[in-house]
C-alpha cells in the first residue's frame, strides 16, 4: 500500500515540476494572509513554489497515512471478531454495538478539544503523544479477560486517537497546496477507505488462525504505532498557531460528552429497557430506576437532546464574550465547511453501520469464517483503493461537489441492491459485484468530502476545522450503529417471535420454547445457532434464527441506505469550488453563487421532504400488514405505533412540513415582487 502511495506521489512531482525539483519550501513557510482562507493561501504560495513537493513531503504523507491506517483500521478490524468475542465473553449483540461504539463516541467528543490544543501546542507533539496513547489502549484490550476490561481499553484507544487524528489532518493540509492537495486527499482517503475496508479481512485472519486469535486485532497497532512515530521524528515539522485568547473549554466539552453519552446509551440500550416505557428494571450500584411509565433510555435521550443544546448556547456565549469556544460555530457561515459537515455527518451513519451488519449476516446466516468474511469484504477494499485517488483527479476537473454526490449515489444504489437481494438462501458471490459499487461509492466521497469541509475555511482554523470533521464523521459512525443496530434487533426480534408462534400452532415447537426463544430473539442472536437450547428440534431453530436475522439485516441495509440517499441529496448544498479559481470575484458573481445556493437548498429540501413522506408512508403500510410488529411496537413504543397506524404519522408530518415550507418560500416570493421597481 504504501508503495503505491509513493508512485502516486512521484507522478504529482512530475505533473506539477516536470523539469526540476524546488527544495526550502513548504505550504507551512509561505502562511498566508490571516483573513485569507486555505484556498488564497494557495495562490499566494503559487509564486514561491508551495505547490511543487518536496521528497521528504513524500515521507510525511507516508508517516501519516501509516498513522491514520491504525486509527481508521481500528475501528473496523474488531467488526470480523465480534462473534467470536461475544462468544468469549458470553455478551450480548447489545454489549457487541458498545465495543464498537464507544471507541467512536469518546473519539469524537474529545476531538475538538485536541484539534485546538494541537494548533496551540504543536501538531506534531500532540500527535505523537495520540499514536504513544492509542497504543497503550491496544495493549489493555489485547490481555482484556472480560467485557469491562475491553471497554476500558477501548476508551483509551479513543483518546489516543482523538489526539492524533486532526494533527495528522491538520499537517496534511499545511504540507500540500494547489491540485496536489486535492491529489494527496485522494490517496490520503484512498488510505482511510481501504484501512475500512481492509480492517475486517484483518481481523478474520488473526480471529480465524488459532495462532493469533482476536487479541491480535488489537496487538497488531503496537509495532504499527512504532514505526508512525520514528518516522514522525524524521520527517514531519512542527507548526502550530498560537492563540493567546485559548483557554480549554471545559464546560463545552464537559456538555458535548455528557449530551452525546446519553443520547448513545438510549438508542442502544432501547431494546433492553424500554424504549418509551420501562420493559425491564436498571439498578446501578443498587439504586434502581424508579418509573415505569417513563424508560431510562428515553429519559437519556431526551436528556441528550438538552444537554446538546445547552452546548450550543453556552458556546456561542462564550464566543460572544470574545473567549475561545470548544466549537466555533461562526465557521458554519461557509457554505462548504456547513454543508459539508452536514453530509459527512449523515453518510457517515450509514457507511459504518453497513459493515457492522454484514458482519453479523455473513458469520451466521451464511456460516462464513472469520477469515472468508473478510475476504468477502475484498471486493470493496480494491475498489475504494482503486477509487479514491481518481476522486482527486475528477475534483480538479469537475468539482467537488458531483464527485461527492456520485459517491453517495453510487453507495445508495448498492445498500438498495443489498435490501433487494438479501435471502437466507442468496449465494455469496451475489454480493461480489454489489460490494464493488459500494466500494467505488466510497472511494469517491470519503476523501473530496474532508477536502471540501477543510477548503473552505480560514487556514488558522485547520486544527479545529479537522476536528470538527473528525468528530461529526465519528459521532456519526458511533449513533449509525447504535439505531442501524436498533433496526436490525427490533426485525430480529419482531420477525422471529412471529416465527415461533406460527411454529408452536403447528406443533414444531413445543409451547415451553416460546418464553426461552423470545429471549434469545429480543438480545438480537449475537451468538448465531450456538444459543440454541437442548433438547429443542436443531432445524426448525436454525431456520427461526436464519430467517429473523435475514430479515433484520435487509431492512438494516434499507436504514442504511436512507441515511446514505439524504447525503446524497445534501451534498448538492455544496459549492462547487474547482482547483483552479479566479484571484478575484466580484460583488456580483458572489451574488449569483448565492442565489444559485439559495436556489438548490430550496430544491433539496422539497426532495428530502417528498422522499421523507413517501418512507413514512411505506413504513406505515408495511406496519399494516404485520400484527407482530403491531404487537412489538405496543410492548415497546406504543405512540410510535398509533401514528404509524392509519397512517395518522404521514398525514401529521405532511400538514407540519408543508406549512414550514409555506412560510419560508412563500414571504420570500411576496417580498421580491414588492421589492421590483414600477414602470
Amino acid at each position: 500500500m504504501q508503495a503505491f502511495l509513493v508512485k502516486s506521489l512521484l507522478q504529482i512531482m512530475a505533473a506539477n515540476n516536470p523539469k526540476e525539483n524546488v527544495v526550502g519550501k513548504t505550504a507551512v513557510e509561505g502562511k498566508p494572509e490571516p483573513s485569507s482562507n486555505w484556498e488564497t493561501g494557495q495562490k499566494q504560495q503559487g509564486s514561491t513554489g508551495g505547490a511543487r513537493i518536496e521528497r521528504k513531503q513524500i515521507l510525511t504523507l507516508l508517516v501519516l497515512s501509516l498513522s491514520l491506517a491504525i486509527i481508521v483500521l481500528d475501528a473496523t478490524i474488531v467488526i470480523v471478531a465480534l462473534p467470536t468475542i461475544s462468544k468469549d465473553f458470553s455478551i450480548s449483540l447489545k454489549d457487541l454495538e458498545w465495543i464498537t461504539s464507544l471507541y467512536a463516541l469518546v473519539f469524537g467528543s474529545f476531538l475538538l478539544t485536541w484539534g485546538k490544543l494541537g494548533d496551540e501546542f504543536g501538531r506534531r507533539r500532540i500527535f505523537m503523544a495520540g499514536i504513544s496513547l492509542f497504543v497503550l489502549g491496544s495493549i489493555v484490550d489485547g490481555v482484556s479477560q472480560d467485557l469491562t476490561q475491553m471497554l476500558v481499553g477501548r476508551v483509551i484507544q479513543g483518546f489516543g486517537a482523538a489526539m492524533a487524528s486532526p494533527a495528522t489532518l491538520a499537517i496534511l493540509t499545511t504540507t500540500f497546496t494547489g491540485k496536489a492537495r486535492n491529489i494527496a486527499f485522494g490517496i490520503w482517503g484512498a488510505t482511510a477507505g481501504a484501512a475500512a475496508v481492509l480492517g475486517p479481512l484483518l481481523g478474520g485472519y488473526f480471529t480465524s488462525n488459532p495462532t493469533f486469535t482476536w487479541r491480535w486485532a488489537f496487538y497488531i497497532n503496537v509495532p504499527i504505532g512504532a514505526a508512525a512515530l520514528i518516522g514522525a521524528l524524521v520527517a514531519i515539522k512542527e507548526s502550530r498557531f498560537k492563540d493567546p485568547k485559548y483557554t480549554t473549554d471545559y464546560g463545552g466539552l464537559a456538555l458535548i460528552t455528557l449530551g452525546l453519552s446519553a443520547l448513545l446509551f438510549g438508542l442502544i440500550e432501547g431494546q433492553t429497557y424500554g424504549w418509551l416505557t420501562a420493559s425491564s428494571s436498571f439498578s446501578l450500584f443498587g439504586v434502581s430506576w424508579p418509573f415505569t411509565n417513563f424508560s431510562l433510555p428515553a429519559f437519556s435521550i431526551v436528556s441528550g437532546v438538552v444537554l446538546l443544546a445547552a452546548f450550543t448556547y453556552y458556546d456561542i456565549r462564550r464566543a460572544r464574550k470574545g473567549r475561545v469556544p470548544l466549537f466555533d460555530f461562526s465557521l458554519l457561515r461557509f457554505p462548504g465547511f456547513r454543508f459539508g459537515l452536514f453530509t459527512v455527518f449523515i453518510v457517515a451513519m450509514g457507511e459504518f453501520g453497513a459493515v457492522f451488519i454484514f458482519s453479523i449476516y455473513f458469520q451466521t446466516v451464511k456460516q462464513l469464517s472469520a477469515v472468508q468474511t473478510g475476504i468477502t469484504f475484498l471486493p470493496m477494499a480494491i475498489s475504494v483503493f482503486i477509487f479514491a485517488p481518481i476522486a482527486g483527479v475528477l475534483a480538479n476537473r469537475f468539482g467537488p461537489r458531483w464527485v461527492v454526490t456520485t459517491g453517495m449515489a453510487l453507495e445508495a444504489i448498492a445498500l438498495f441492491s443489498i435490501f433487494s437481494i438479501t435471502s437466507v438462501s442468496t449465494p455469496i458471490y451475489d454480493y461480489y459485484p454489489v460490494l464493488v459499487v459500494y466500494g467505488a461509492g466510497v472511494g469517491l466521497a470519503i476523501s473530496q468530502l474532508t477536502s471540501v469541509v477543510l477548503l473552505s475555511i480560514p487556514w488558522q482554523k485547520a486544527g479545529i476545522g479537522s476536528g470538527a470533521n473528525n468528530t461529526v464523521r465519528q459521532v456519526g459512525s458511533a449513533f449509525g450503529i447504535a439505531v442501524i443496530g436498533a433496526v436490525l434487533v427490533a426485525i430480529i426480534s419482531s420477525v422471529g417471535q412471529a416465527q415461533v408462534v406460527t411454529d408452536i400452532a403447528n406443533r414444531s415447537l413445543p409451547a415451553s420454547s416460546q418464553a426461552v426463544l423470545d429471549g434469545l430473539l429480543n438480545a438480537g442472536l449475537s451468538g448465531g445457532i450456538g444459543q440454541i437450547p437442548p433438547g429443542l428440534p436443531v432445524g426448525t431453530v436454525i431456520q427461526i434464527f436464519n430467517d429473523a436475522i435475514t430479515e433484520g439485516t435487509r431492512w438494516a441495509a434499507f436504514t442504511a441506505a436512507i441515511f446514505v440517499s439524504f447525503g446524497a441529496l445534501s451534498s448538492l448544498l455544496i459549492p462547487n469550488t474547482r482547483g483552479k479559481t479566479d484571484a478575484k470575484v466580484n460583488q456580483g458573481v458572489s451574488s449569483q453563487v448565492s442565489v444559485r445556493i439559495e436556489g438548490r437548498m430550496r430544491a433539496v429540501i422539497v426532495a428530502e421532504f417528498a422522499a421523507i413522506l413517501g418512507l413514512l408512508a411505506a413504513i406505515s403500510w408495511d406496519y399494516q400488514q404485520n400484527a407482530f410488529t403491531q404487537q412489538w411496537f405496543t410492548n415497546n413504543a406504543s405512540p410510535i405505533g398509533y401514528l404509524l397506524n392509519n397512517f395518522i404519522g404521514t398525514i401529521v408530518v405532511a400538514i407540519i412540513g408543508l406549512a414550514l415550507i409555506g412560510w419560508k418560500l412563500v414571504p420570500r416570493q411576496q417580498g421580491s415582487r414588492e421589492l421590483k421597481p414600477k414602470n
